[in-house]
Order: C-alpha cells, then structure tokens, then sequence
C-alpha cells in the first residue's frame, strides 16, 4: 500500500513542483548518531558530511569525554607539534535551511589544551555562515579552559534570511598565527547541541501550517478555502503549497495539507533537563516534518549521482555514496511518516 502511495507521488511530481523549502534545523547537533568516531576525516558525522581538515595540522573525533546532551561530542583539535600558519582551519559543516523560522545558532562548546591555558592570541573557536565568521572566541571576554553552554548568535540579520536555498553552517578551530616551532600542546575545541532557536520550539514551521501557530488544523484548511481557485492567492506563496503550470490554488494544494493534518511542531521545552534530540526521519531530507512531494523532489534531483570525497549528497538517503532505487525502497517505506527533532523524557 505504501508503495503504491509513493508511485502516485512520483506521478503527480511529473506535473508540477514544490513551492516549499525546508524548515531550519541542525540534523544530529548532539552528534549521538553515529556513536565515538576516532577520524572525523575517515567518517564524517551523519549529515556533517562536508569536512575540510589538513591532516598534518589538525585532527577531528567524536567521543564521550565531554559532552552536555546524550552521549557524545564533536571535539577539532590542532595537534602537538604542528606547523600552522596563520589562518589554517579545521572545519566541520552540514547544509542547512534559513527559511523564516531561523532566528538563532545556539551550542554547548567547551575550550581545553592538553597542557597550560588557551591561548586566544594562538586559537580561537569559530561559527561560519557560507564561509563567512558569524562567531568567534576571541570576541569573548572569557578565554579560559572552560565550557560555555548555549552560546547565542543572532541570526535576524544574516544576508540570504528567508530565501529557499541551502547554506552552509560550519564549526571549527582556527589558528591566530603562523608557528615554525610548536610546543608540545592541543588546543582542543570541543562542540554540543548545536541548534536553530527557530519558531515553534526549534523544528519550524510545517509547511501546511499556514497561520504559523505550529499545528495544521481546521484554522488551516480554512485559510486555504479562502483562497479556492485563486491565481495570485493574496499575493503570498504560502498558500500555494503545490504549484502547477497555472499557479492556482487547487486540489493537489489540499492533497498536500491533508498529508500534514493535525501535525504540529510545538516542541517549546528544548531547553528544560529532560529534552533530547530525536532522530529525524533519513527520509525527510528537507526537514520540514513529513516525508512527502518535497524529499521525493530533492531526491530526483540527485538521481544516480556519486557522492564526492568531502561532499554532501542530500538524496543519499541510506548513505551508500550514491543514490539509486535503493534510497526510493526506503523513503516508499516511510512515506508520509512524520518526525520531530527534540523530544521529552
């Protein structure tokens, strides 16, 4: 029945396309899903799948020393004896979505040498948007071997806020100058629950949830009867969930916000003790909730495609290295299915 389902997906996708990009989350922030990984440049945490690590300077793990949230951590260190110049970096990323739900970066990080104290004229922790320093440690008034839990970035004011394509978020270590004699000592930048404060208690709206009060209800179904056959639907895309060649709001719209009926994505406690992060569903590969029309789209997109060396391959959904009938097996098995990134004990 589920495959029958996804093939009638497929065949209503040959007829139009999504308006929806996905919501703004960070996909394994806890680094809980793979378990301890001794070379983060050997395996790449799941969905921190771009690494860009100089193997003679730096190194990267996860491992269980220290963490705030679940079991684990992601620590990039420089290593003892190292040549590094000034500017050399150890850089961790994922994709991500900064559609109007995101309005924070918040993360756990923790600061540690192997010996002596750090040295924020050596090292420093950074936050990169696209490329570009949104955080640094050195910006700090406090630079000593500590942890610093739910540091915040401001994201309201980022260029790109709002739009429906992907970007970049990374998190690394970088060195402050160029070394021709390094002492025997790591600095160490170890980084936890790495988030979005985004709407609706950090998953975002669901694209369905058209007044955004996290729940797609009769309020809903509502507002898009309103709208029942209009071309320009109160010039807002929002309504448009599902767009044909003539842009009307029509049944395929409705097909889409019956697949989000009674969904919500209120999780507002990430913040109390007993909140985890949940596993997201693989298959709702742009993490607005549902796997539906939207995930099936990003995987045509990447069909038959190979996964480069440091790359991402979103559409590689059972991390094989390319994408191919077997990742339709299992989103045809989980189709329609939703999930949610923060959970309560």
């Amino acid at each position: 029945m589920k495959k029958k389902v996804f093939i009638m997906a497929a065949i209503v996708l040959m007829s139009g396309h999504l308006a929806q990009a996905g919501v703004s989350i960070v996909k394994n922030g806890s680094f809980e899903n793979n378990g301890a990984i001794s070379d983060v440049n050997t395996t790449a945490p799941q969905y921190w799948c771009s690494i860009n690590i100089p193997v003679t300077k730096f190194a990267g793990k996860v491992d269980n020393t220290w963490k705030t949230q679940g079991s684990y951590s992601l620590t990039l260190y420089s290593k003892s004896l190292a040549k590094c110049n000034a500017g050399d970096m150890a850089v961790v990323s994922q994709d991500v979505y900064l559609t109007e739900d995101a309005n924070q970066i918040i993360f756990d990080l923790k600061l540690s040498t192997s010996s002596g104290s750090w040295d924020k004229t050596k090292r420093s922790a950074i936050v990169m948007m696209d490329g570009t320093v949104v955080w640094d440690s050195n910006n700090w008034p406090a630079d000593a071997n500590s942890e610093y839990r739910n540091q915040i970035i401001d994201i309201n004011d980022f260029n790109g806020i709002g739009d429906a394509n992907l970007h970049v978020l990374s998190v690394a270590i970088k060195s402050k100058v160029t070394e021709t004699v390094y002492p025997y000592k790591e600095y160490q930048t170890s980084w936890d629950f790495v988030k979005f404060n985004a709407h609706c208690g950090g998953f975002g709206y669901l694209p369905e949830d058209l007044n955004r009060d996290c729940y797609v209800d009769i309020n809903d179904l509502g507002m898009l009867a309103g709208q029942w056959l209009e071309t320009e639907p109160n010039y807002n895309d929002r309504y448009d969930l599902f767009i044909d060649d003539s842009n009307t709001i029509n049944f395929y719209d409705y097909a889409v916000l019956a697949a989000g009926w009674l969904d919500n994505s209120d999780w507002r406690n990430w913040q109390a003790d007993n909140c985890y992060e949940a596993l997201p569903l693989d298959t709702d590969i742009d993490n607005d909730g549902v796997v539906n029309f939207q995930d099936f789209a990003i995987l045509a997109n990447d069909w038959m495609k190979t996964k480069t060396i440091g790359g991402c391959l979103k559409g590689d959904i059972n991390c094989s290295g390319s994408v191919d009938y077997k990742d339709i097996a299992v989103m045809a098995d989980e189709w329609l299915m939703t999930s949610w990134m923060y959970g309560l004990e």
